[in-house]
């Protein structure tokens, strides 16, 4: 018999980690919220609404996806000389970046793209080991705040370095690094600035926000409520 997964829905979650995704489609959309931007804001539907309402760029028709793809592929032929055509959406990124020289070809993508968007991170068992180390330098302030301060910032700077150093993937596809630099830098892999596809509004924010919090996005109607309307 299998278990089916446990169901986590949009009001399991504190308004700091609502706000954290906010800001991040923020600067995506290349907005600026009023302070009292949210204050009525009870449900998803809610939410969409007050990026509709903020976004005063021109509509037009065309695709950001398809968009980004083009970016990315012109990007990445030009960091390793190959032609655009073998490039494809199904293309593995672990193909087009060897591990020998990574970081350094992950760097020039990055110029090319003219966007800091993240492709590398470091391993999954190091990440672990960093952040027991980090929540165990916070337990220590009930007993040493000296000892404590020490660890959190050795644990803090460890995290800025790993992330540096990291060489693994954090994307497996071309397809998969294109729907990244949709959501993260939205405006700007637009082809004409200024512009924007309304129709493709709310589906960048329902996948931000089930990417960010593992929700499926049948969870994410406009209906589903927040912790704090409850």
């Amino acid at each position: 018999m299998n278990i089916p997964d446990e169901i986590i829905k949009l009001e399991e979650f504190d308004d700091e980690d609502i706000f954290d995704i906010v800001v991040k489609l923020e600067k995506s959309f290349g907005l600026q919220f009023k302070k009292d931007a949210f204050q009525h804001v009870k449900t998803f539907g809610d939410l969409c609404d007050v990026f509709e309402n903020y976004l005063t760029y021109e509509h037009r028709d065309d695709c950001t996806k398809q968009q980004a793809f083009y970016r990315v592929r012109k990007a990445i032929s030009i960091t390793h000389l190959i032609s655009e055509n073998e490039i494809k959406p199904d293309t593995r990124l672990r193909d087009l970046f060897p591990r020998a020289n990574r970081r350094q070809t992950a760097k020039e993508f990055k110029r090319q793209m003219g966007t800091n968007i993240r492709i590398l991170t470091y391993p999954d068992w190091l990440a672990f080991t960093l952040g027991i180390g980090l929540l165990l330098s916070l337990v220590a302030f009930f007993f040493d705040w000296k000892i404590a301060l020490s660890g959190t910032a050795f644990f803090i700077l460890a995290f800025q370095i790993a992330a540096r150093l990291g060489k693994n993937l954090d994307l497996q596809t071309v397809r998969e690094l294109t729907e990244k630099l949709s959501r993260e830098n939205y405006v700007d892999v637009r082809r004409t600035k200024g512009t924007i596809n309304r129709h493709e509004v709310s589906g960048i924010i329902t996948d931000t926000f089930s990417k960010a919090l593992s929700v499926d996005k049948k969870y994410l109607t406009r209906e589903a409520a927040f912790g704090w309307a409850n």
